[in-house]
């Protein structure tokens, strides 16, 4: 990894860091704090080619957030309950993992389903 990829990295954990802090503080919705994070990886992928992983994240989290949508599936009342568990499940994860290739690695490891949960895999927003 060249110095130029790893401070570009660097940057990438930097953001969603700070954003995944502030989901799991409670004082906003996550949903919006999910959608700044967005709009902030556009921004690093407009500022450097190299960051391909915000690409991959971008997707991961425009998931989590189609989930308020009703996308894939319409979840009736429990909609944006659902979403907000799913994206503070999602902050713990992402903190929780080390800032190696190793541990890069892990994230596009696919989710091993916990008793009585259902878990979606999506390949095509795998990290890899």
């Amino acid at each position: 990894m060249t110095d130029a990829a790893s401070s570009s990295l660097t940057a990438v954990f930097d953001l969603v860091d700070g954003y995944m802090y502030r989901v799991l503080k409670g004082r906003e919705d996550p949903v919006g704090v999910v959608g700044e994070l967005m709009f902030g990886l556009i921004e690093l992928l407009d500022g450097d080619d190299d960051v391909e992983v915000a690409g991959r994240l971008y997707n991961i989290y425009g998931d989590l957030s189609d989930i308020v949508d009703g996308y894939p599936f319409h979840y009736g009342d429990g909609t944006e309950v659902i979403a907000q568990r799913e994206i503070r499940d999602a902050a713990w994860d992402w903190l929780s993992f080390p800032r190696t290739a190793g541990g890069l690695k892990t994230l596009s490891t696919p989710a091993q389903p916990r008793a009585g949960v259902c878990v979606l895999v999506v390949p095509s927003t795998r990290l890899t």
